[in-house]
């Protein structure tokens, strides 16, 4: 038993789905892991691990304040433009931000992600159903 026509044209809307629903997922995914290594991940290294590590007696390391100041001010030369404690303040409000950001992120991926499985299993239903009509 063969299909008509109409049964195939559905095919690539639905595949056009899948990619796109599973690059939103990469696109939100990436974005959920900078915005943990801007936010709470720079918030633990600076306030919690450095201080501990120097307490326990071992040699003050860089912190991600350093690093990110080193890298905005020095390596893109934004020090003409932005002094050392303007930057600090944006600095903490970046942190602040990208926490909330991350927590959007997470709930953002989890729906992204139940789409993608939505668009693939409809996928692999349509793909099933032509194997078989063919």
């Amino acid at each position: 038993m063969n299909q008509g026509m109409d049964d195939y044209r559905s095919a690539p809307a639905i595949d056009a789905e899948f990619k796109g629903q599973y690059k939103a997922l990469r696109i939100v995914s990436f974005m959920r892991w900078i915005t943990l290594v801007i936010g709470p991940g720079a918030i633990i290294i600076d306030d919690f691990i450095q201080p501990w590590m120097v307490n326990q007696g071992l040699p003050s390391i860089l912190t991600m304040d350093d690093l990110s100041r080193w890298f905005i001010l020095d390596i893109l030369g934004l020090s003409n433009y932005i002094d050392i404690d303007l930057f600090l303040e944006i600095y903490h409000h970046v942190n602040i931000i990208s926490c909330v950001l991350f927590v959007v992120f997470i709930i953002w991926v989890e729906v992204a992600e139940r789409k993608a499985v939505s668009a693939a299993s409809e996928l692999t239903l349509l793909e099933d159903r032509m194997r078989r009509g063919v």
